[in-house]
């Protein structure tokens, strides 16, 4: 395959190459799969509910479907992009279609019960499954750095993972079942918001405090400079367990967060969230973590 320079699409240079395929849902980020995959040179069918917003995609090439069974009945790998697991779950439920030796890839979101409900239903017509996250906003579909994680069935990684790469460059399987993908989805969106929290937060004490809130802005690019090292440090230590050798420790962590805390306190602003990092630090300290790598709070919460 060949990379479309400027663009970030990879295009497909040989015919046998081509699959047949359906995206059910035009939204903002099923219409970018769509084109994408139109882009690639497959051939694609779609189907929406508005059928409006299918009809603009004739003059890409793609096949206007009046309804998912006919989406579906003309493609080997589907992708589901609508509102929700629930509601792939009713649309599956519709089908009149054989499902059996087609791969249903839905895309949509929800809790890990409703992801179980349409992967059991799906089991039970013979499909393969594929759920999928995306890690991106629909203008970053096609991209060589965005990544769409997803769980499957066996073998259906190997049949459409380059599919899967066309819409996102550094995507990956990241198992089968759908609570690792519920799971990794909690934690990737904890630390987005954890970040987020850790910024209003301290614009908050910062404000008890009088300092306007231009110069907080105006300090954060240097301090978020630091995320970076606090990667490197979690990529090092987390996935080895190795915790020693701590050019911080965990009680120095402590012993600021403490001092943090109390700045907090003195200036009565919330103190919710710099008050759960010094107890669970505090707590791991107490139990002979003191000397360890910040990281190493990782096992103490899993053992506790």
């Amino acid at each position: 395959m060949l990379a479309h320079a400027g663009a970030g699409i990879h295009w497909r240079t040989q015919e046998a190459n081509i699959m047949k395929l359906a995206v059910l849902g035009l939204g903002n980020m099923g219409s970018a799969l769509a084109h994408c995959l139109l882009k690639a040179g497959h051939d694609v069918s779609v189907w929406n509910r508005t059928s409006e917003k299918a009809e603009v995609f004739a003059e890409a090439g793609a096949t206007i479907c009046s309804s998912p069974d006919d989406a579906v009945a003309v493609s080997d790998f589907v992708i589901i992009c609508i509102k929700g697991h629930k509601e792939t779950v009713e649309l599956v439920n519709g089908l009149s279609v054989a499902l059996k030796g087609k791969t249903i890839c839905d895309m949509s979101t929800g809790d890990t019960s409703d992801a179980d409900r349409v992967v059991a239903i799906l089991e039970r017509q013979g499909a393969g499954y594929m759920l999928g996250m995306i890690n991106a906003y629909p203008s970053g579909i096609g991209g060589d750095e965005t990544t769409i994680l997803t769980v499957g069935s066996a073998g259906t990684w190997d049949r459409y993972g380059s599919i899967i790469k066309e819409l996102g460059g550094k995507s990956a399987r990241v198992g089968e079942k759908p609570a690792a993908l519920a799971a990794l989805f909690a934690g990737l969106f904890t630390v987005r918001q954890g970040f987020m929290f850790g910024m209003i937060y301290g614009a908050l004490v910062c404000q008890k405090a009088g300092i306007p809130m231009q110069v907080y802005a105006d300090q954060l690019p240097a301090t978020i400079k630091l995320v970076n090292d606090y990667h490197d440090l979690f990529a090092r230590t987390v996935p080895t367990e190795d915790y020693d050798n701590a050019e911080a420790s965990l009680k120095v962590y402590a012993l600021a967060q403490e001092d943090a805390l109390k700045t907090f306190q003195s200036v009565n602003a919330p103190a919710e969230f710099i008050r759960l990092m010094h107890d669970r630090t505090r707590a791991a300290w107490n139990e002979g973590y003191g000397d360890k790598q910040l990281t190493s709070l990782v096992q103490h919460m899993a053992d506790t």
